[in-house]
């Protein structure tokens, strides 16, 4: 016990060393207190198909009604993401298509002004009225504003190429949860990873828009393969990597949605955050996503979510 006090200490004191970004800036993430977190612990993961929704914890971050990035929520407050949908580069297709070393350059963050303008969607399958329109089983979606994200400052000095692309934020109103909204469960430090994974998002298939949530199936790929002529470093500490099974691959719109597994009782669990994929989102490419597992302790620290710990 007393070891992992002093581990855990440890963890806390490199956390402060580097500074995460909060937006908007003099803002504090909201620390659910640990009844809450126990709670989270015993109820995480559950879907109730019959009843609710087969993805009650995916999220779409709307910006102009339009779905621009994923989430996954773990607590009434909290929503895990990707951290590139809140930083705004000079060189933006430059990076995503290339992929250099030294081609992330940092505009700026994104404002209180930008997050005003985005809109967290959830609860139902259809982000608009028209697809809502079209026979949607789960039509009718919740919407919250953001108040504050946090993101890993070591995102952007890392050149963006060299992992840390997560971020949570936080809505303005406490998230309800019933059928059809729950929250994710989180992994434990040296979760296993297996073989079949899911993303569920509004991002695009095959090139166009969807707007109604889908469940990609993904294969684990352990050896993180990446594709020539693509230049992304492959021995990250925190990439985990994946490739579609029946050749529908992830694309714009699927940054920030969770990579989740499901044990023998059906719970579902969040090992990955969607970071990005090769030129063209080309079938049976890998997808390279952040692994959450490593960034428990800051998860805990900030968001009072600590029961995986």
């Amino acid at each position: 016990m007393l070891l992992k006090l002093v581990v855990f200490l440890v963890k806390v004191k490199l956390i402060l060393a580097s500074t995460p970004i909060i937006i908007p800036e003099g803002e504090d993430l909201t620390r659910i207190n640990a009844t809450t977190s126990e709670w989270l612990s015993r109820t995480c993961g559950i879907t109730d198909e019959r009843n609710g929704r087969r993805y009650p914890w995916a999220v779409s971050i709307l910006y102009f009604g339009e779905n621009k990035l994923g989430g996954t929520i773990i607590s009434p407050y909290h929503i895990l993401t990707a951290a590139h949908g809140f930083v705004k580069f000079s060189n933006y297709m430059y990076i995503y298509e290339t992929f250099s070393r030294t081609s992330c350059v940092i505009w700026r963050l994104r404002t209180k002004k930008d997050l005003d303008l985005r809109m967290v969607a959830y609860g139902g399958d259809c982000i608009n009225e028209e697809s809502q329109s079209q026979g949607c089983a789960h039509p009718h979606m919740m919407f919250n504003r953001i108040k504050a994200v946090l993101l890993d400052f070591d995102f952007a000095t890392g050149h963006c190429v060299n992992g840390h692309d997560w971020a949570i934020i936080e809505v303005e109103n406490p998230i309800k949860f019933d059928a059809n909204i729950r929250p994710i469960c989180l992994p434990k430090p040296m979760q296993e990873i297996e073989t079949k994974l899911t993303v569920a998002g509004w991002g695009r298939i095959f090139g166009r828009k969807d707007n109604r949530i889908r469940g990609i199936p993904l294969k684990y790929a352990p050896k993180c393969l990446i594709p020539f002529p693509d230049t992304r470093p492959k021995n990250v500490p925190d990439y985990l990597c994946a490739k579609p099974l029946n050749y529908v691959n992830l694309c714009h719109g699927h940054s920030g949605a969770g990579l989740v597994q499901s044990d023998s009782q059906n719970r579902s669990t969040i090992v990955g955050l969607t970071s990005f994929g090769s030129k063209g989102c080309p079938a049976d490419e890998t997808t390279v996503f952040t692994k959450v597992s490593i960034y428990l302790h800051e998860i805990c620290y900030f968001t009072g979510v600590c029961y995986s710990l």
